[in-house]
């Protein structure tokens, strides 16, 4: 396990000051082979917008535990029904340069922008979120972003992912700045 560790800081995908106590003390939870597992998961994971790896690491090593409990049921695990393609990259790159937003992944989510740059107005109130559902799984947010910013300014977008398969669960969280942009993507993106 120790040498497939050292197999990732080599990539540079993670710096050894970047697994805390708490994720490698969990990670010597497990067998040798299913420690290799997860650490094989990890590091063909894109941990590009990843600013915690230590958590993201405990997301992949919870996912894999979920997995092998299902097996060990008899239970067969929720599989990815056509290969997860992914969001471009390169869009994602341009639209991040282009507003000057973050985006953090974790096991669970991705969240994009939450406040805008050098936003001076206060933080946004009821009436700002909208729920957006029935989003196709294979969809991120270099298509989902151009959508909503038609309808004002986005202060925050979650896009819920389930980290068995890969893909996202169908559904996102919007918040506008404004009220009034919240209520015309309401009536927009039907």
């Amino acid at each position: 396990v120790a040498g497939k560790l050292d197999d990732i800081y080599k990539t540079g995908k993670l710096a050894h000051v970047e697994l805390d106590e708490r994720a490698l003390d969990a990670l010597k939870e497990f067998p040798v082979d299913g420690a290799l597992n997860v650490l094989s998961q990890f590091l063909e994971s894109n941990l590009e917008h990843v600013s915690n790896k230590s958590a993201y690491l405990c997301g992949v090593m919870k996912t894999y535990r979920q997995k092998s409990r299902a097996s060990q049921q008899g239970v067969p695990a929720p599989a990815a029904t056509v290969p997860v393609k992914g969001p471009d990259e390169e869009k994602i790159k341009k639209i991040l340069e282009r507003t000057g937003y973050s985006l953090d992944v974790t096991t669970g989510q991705r969240k994009y922008g939450g406040p805008p740059p050098n936003w001076d107005g206060p933080t946004p109130g009821n009436g700002c979120e909208v729920f957006c559902g029935k989003i196709p799984k294979d969809m991120f947010e270099d298509e989902i972003i151009p959508l909503f910013e038609e309808c004002g300014t986005i202060w925050d977008l979650r896009l819920m992912m389930d980290p068995m398969t890969g893909t996202n669960r169908g559904y996102a969280f919007v918040t506008f700045t404004t009220r009034e942009a919240a209520s015309n993507a309401v009536r927009q993106v039907v």
